[in-house]
């Protein structure tokens, strides 16, 4: 059974307590509910990738979807990808508190992941786009995020980060970055497709935030040997023939 998070702790108080504080005093676009202001920022995610990537929403039809860092955002709800997955260490709390969303009618179910990125149990180059909105910073170790990313994606997926920019730590947001430390870890495994400043940051104590699309540069190595794990397996059923034999 997942975990459900010390609330002492102020970095899972603060990340669930500011959904819990949403849902109860205020959500934007009028639109009556907390549900239906999350589908909006779900299709206002969707055209702001496809947007970047210069493609119309039928692109991600066949495409398998990853969305890490979403909380009970509901990134993927109204998305019309083949496969949606959304991976967060607090959805099974989320779940318990009733506030995982029910995807559009239509659109295939979003399967919840409730675990950390360092334990990502997908394999190697399995998906098409990675969303990482707001969440890389949250990470106590964003390098281990972004090795992740690198290893799942597919050699011609794309990755989508939106991150904020200055300020200091704090205990939901351990790793904030700087341009160029953004840039650093950017650049150890992928290839910038599109990079833009946004002058509105996500909380208000940054500094400003940014978009980018980027690709991946190379392709996980093979760690076994399959040559060699044959031979090691024939040796050992001719080992036990010619003790039948004798």
């Amino acid at each position: 059974m997942p975990d459900i998070p010390d609330f002492s702790d102020f970095r899972y108080l603060n990340e669930v307590g500011w959904f819990l504080y949403r849902e109860k005093y205020g959500y934007n676009h009028h639109t009556g509910s907390y549900t239906d202001e999350r589908r909006v920022w779900s299709q206002m995610l969707l055209d702001e990738v496809t947007t970047l990537a210069g493609k119309d929403h039928t692109w991600i039809c066949d495409k398998t979807v990853l969305t890490v860092g979403c909380s009970c955002t509901g990134d993927l709800a109204v998305w019309p990808a083949a496969t949606k997955i959304a991976v967060d260490p607090l959805l099974y709390t989320y779940q318990q508190l009733g506030m995982l969303i029910e995807d559009a009618p239509g659109t295939s179910r979003t399967v919840f992941l409730s675990l950390g990125i360092e334990a990502l149990p997908l394999l190697d180059e399995s998906v098409d786009i990675v969303i990482c909105r707001n969440a890389l910073d949250h990470m106590p170790d964003p390098g281990i995020g972004m090795e992740q990313f690198w290893r799942v994606l597919k050699p011609d997926g794309v990755l989508f980060l939106s991150v904020d920019i200055g300020g200091d730590p704090t205990p939901d947001e351990p790793s904030p970055f700087t341009e160029g430390s953004l840039q650093a870890i950017l650049n150890e495994r992928m290839d910038v497709l599109v990079q833009r400043k946004v002058v509105k940051p996500h909380d208000e104590w940054r500094d400003y935030s940014v978009r980018v699309l980027a690709q991946k540069k190379g392709t996980p190595d093979v760690i076994l040997d399959k040559a060699a794990l044959l031979r090691k397996y024939e040796e050992s059923i001719g080992a036990d023939q010619e003790a039948v034999e004798k």
